[in-house]
């Protein structure tokens, strides 16, 4: 029992009926006085046999409608909602002109107070059913005109509760006029008193179904907003869910259909750069001395620790899942430009001299020569402002002893400084003609001296957060033979 209680929708059924024999209660004792020559007792035994079996042919069909599919369950729910009402109410009238002899007006108007609260009652399990399948994740998308729209279902609405209303008052006036009270001054006011109270019952159900239509819209219209905003701001790739199939539910099927064209875009950009970065790293590769795993590594070194940074308030702004990801896919250009350094320095099987090493710096210079040409031939892209940072961040120091530009502290690119410290880690931890390769626990002692120096101190700390992933990473893609640069590019 406690089960079914918790369906949704039954709570607020079994409101609507209570209130329909509350109802039709007060306006038989009360207001039209067609059921105060009844006793009491004999009124509970007419109307609580009809009332519980108004709520079991409810609860048989919403059983039903629970089985079927989400598309279907508000159109269904209304229909099995009214159904019962409309059967309860009949049952009534009969009971009441047939059993009780009362006037056949009074059991019309009994019948159509049951259809009037039925058609709220049918309107507002519409409302849950329709809510119940945004929580499920909506519909799927459509295209083409809305099948169901909202502006000729909102006018069949009114037009429904004012044939209604027009019902009731027709009866009322009708039954006015056949018993002569529209010209007696006691007579005329107890009319006016069943229209006011016909009138408040009807306003009160009207504005509780205009409540459930602003719910639904605004949940529509957030789903918009927040897709959109989503969208804009670079996070995860959600869509509008569709809860509707008229000019709502149309406008959030278009969201999704241009989010995917996007997507669709997005994907080839990608593959486009990721291809003009492997031509350029094979480019590059055929010169440099560096293997193509340091560049696997320090790609990863570097998605590592901005995922890390991502999770402080400072940074995760900035930070966004398609501003790593372009940070990440720039990370192999940050030494493009060696491919201006002459061999005799590039090749060296040793340290170089100072006036080497001079010559050796300018292959940051050289490389934002290549970026900042692109730029101007195509325009600032995302990926490329993200390149143009690597490159000419990557070898500054925190303390402003870098260079090419001796930036210092913030003054340093983001993407400059985590490349900076992933490409010294990987340095350390690599071996080369002229070192041995270092142990982690050497070169993360080297890093943290250098946190505020050489370093950005956030960036070491999301070094020492992420310790783990760099060792299985120096691990996994550890340099395995001369090939490794070709077969990265």
């Amino acid at each position: 029992m406690a089960e079914f209680w918790r369906r949704p929708g039954a709570a607020r059924s079994a409101v609507h009926h209570v209130l329909s024999a509350i109802f039709i209660t007060i306006y038989g004792y009360s207001v039209c006085n067609f059921i105060n020559g009844l006793a009491v007792s004999a009124w509970v035994a007419t109307l609580l046999p009809v009332l519980v079996g108004q709520w079991g042919l409810r609860c048989i069909v919403a059983e039903h409608v629970s089985r079927r599919p989400a598309e279907m369950r508000p159109k269904l729910a209304f229909a099995g909602e009214l159904s019962a009402f409309i059967a309860g109410g009949a049952v009534i009238g009969i009971i009441n002109t047939v059993l009780h002899g009362f006037p056949a007006g009074s059991g019309l108007k009994a019948m159509l107070g049951f259809v009037t609260i039925g058609v709220f009652a049918g309107v507002d399990q519409a409302f849950v059913q329709t809510r119940i399948r945004f929580e499920e994740g909506g519909m799927p998308s459509f295209s083409g005109k809305p099948r169901s729209p909202f502006a000729v279902r909102l006018g069949l609405s009114f037009s429904l509760v004012a044939a209604l209303i027009i019902g009731v008052i027709t009866l009322l006036v009708l039954r006015g006029i056949e018993d002569g009270t529209v010209n007696d001054a006691e007579g005329f006011r107890r009319l006016a008193i069943e229209f006011a109270f016909v009138f408040a019952i009807i306003t009160c159900y009207v504005a509780n179904s205009a409540r459930g239509v602003e719910k639904l819209l605004a949940t529509a219209v957030s789903e918009q907003v927040q897709t959109l905003g989503d969208a804009r701001e670079g996070r995860a790739r959600r869509r509008a869910r569709i809860g509707t199939r008229d000019e709502i539910g149309f406008v959030s099927a278009e969201i999704n259909y241009l989010l995917d064209e996007l997507d669709r875009a997005h994907d080839m950009t990608t593959r486009t750069n990721d291809a003009i970065i492997k031509a350029l790293i094979g480019l590059a590769g055929a010169r440099d001395n560096e293997t193509g795993a340091h560049l696997q590594r320090t790609q990863r070194y570097v998605g590592t620790l901005c995922s890390q940074l991502a999770q402080h308030p400072e940074f995760s702004a900035v930070l966004t899942p398609s501003a790593i990801a372009d940070i990440v896919s720039a990370a192999p250009l940050h030494d493009i430009g060696k491919v201006a350094v002459s061999d005799a320095i590039l090749h060296k099987p040793g340290r170089l001299t100072p006036e080497e090493y001079e010559v050796m710096k300018t292959h940051v210079s050289h490389g934002l020569a290549v970026i900042d040409k692109v730029i101007a031939d195509v325009g600032v892209t995302p990926f490329l402002a993200v390149a143009r940072d690597v490159i000419a961040g990557h070898h500054e120091h925190w303390n402003g002893a870098g260079y090419p530009f001796g930036l210092k502290g913030a003054e340093i690119p983001l993407a400059g400084r985590v490349m900076a410290l992933a490409d010294v880690y990987d340095a350390l931890r690599s071996e080369r003609i002229y070192k041995p390769a270092m142990p982690h626990a050497e070169a993360r002692k080297i890093l943290v001296d250098g946190a505020g120096s050489q370093f950005d101190p956030q960036v070491v700390a999301a070094f020492l957060m992420a310790e783990p992933q760099f060792e299985r990473i120096a691990t996994q893609f550890a340099d395995s033979g001369p090939d490794s640069v070709a077969n990265a590019a």
